[in-house]
């Protein structure tokens, strides 16, 4: 499924029939969601795929074998065994995952957030002479700290529950949690989690243009969507 079918569907299932209501819009609590799965154990993961590949090759080998020739029973034996190898590696990293649920927050939240950003890492600016005009321009200076602060209190905002391979869950996390899983999340987990909260910015703002639409026409008794009477 591509990136934008994925976002229609997510705006599809916060924006149900007939569950319209502009409070829980309003307050967040309608936005549309996105489940993330993650791995802690990347080095068990890594070993799975080095077994698929050995059971490719095997595989390969067996295809221009005689079924029955001694060849073909040493390396079906051989594909039995690293299979078993595979089963206790998929064990250990269903062990190790976890169901991260994330939520949508409006831009003006968003906006909030960065304000926060900006009183604590203010923005400062360098002084560069343009090569072209040769007058003299403002360029703003990068601040690591300030986009890695902002990226914490994203996944603040949005992560609202986070659930073990038993079940267990945990509603929502506090910034120094937000900020210690980013620390310590494998890569493909942090990577996987940032591009889900950036793409349910895309869904919700679908989201909202839908429902403002459907909050003009269902505030207004008898007339169409553009306001006028119906005919």
């Amino acid at each position: 499924m591509s990136e934008e079918q994925e976002i229609i569907e997510a705006v599809g299932k916060a924006k149900k029939p007939g569950t319209f209501k502009i409070m829980d819009v309003l307050q967040e609590r309608a936005f549309p969601t996105e489940e993330v799965e993650v791995y802690l154990n990347e080095a068990v993961a890594y070993l799975a795929a080095q077994i698929d590949e050995k059971i490719e090759a095997i595989d390969k080998k067996m295809a221009k074998l005689e079924e029955g020739s001694p060849d073909f029973k040493k390396l079906s034996k051989e594909r039995a065994s690293i299979l078993k190898e595979k089963e206790k590696a998929l064990d250990d990293i269903d062990d190790s995952s976890f169901t991260f649920h994330l939520t949508g927050i409006s831009e003006g939240k968003r906006e909030d957030l960065y304000a926060l950003c900006l009183k604590e890492y203010p923005m400062e600016y360098e002084t560069e002479r343009n090569v072209f005009t040769a007058q003299s321009e403002k360029k703003e200076i990068d601040n690591p700290d300030r986009d890695r602060y902002f990226t914490t209190l994203l996944w603040q905002a949005c992560i609202s529950k986070i659930v073990d391979s038993d079940g267990n869950e945990q509603e929502g996390i506090t910034f120094d949690e937000a900020a210690e899983l980013r620390r310590s999340l494998p890569f493909a987990a942090t990577a996987k989690i940032t591009s889900a909260v950036e793409k349910l910015r895309t869904a919700t703002a679908v989201f909202l243009m839908t429902v403002n639409e459907d909050f003009l026409a269902k505030s207004s008794p008898g007339t169409t969507t553009d306001g006028s009477k119906p005919s």
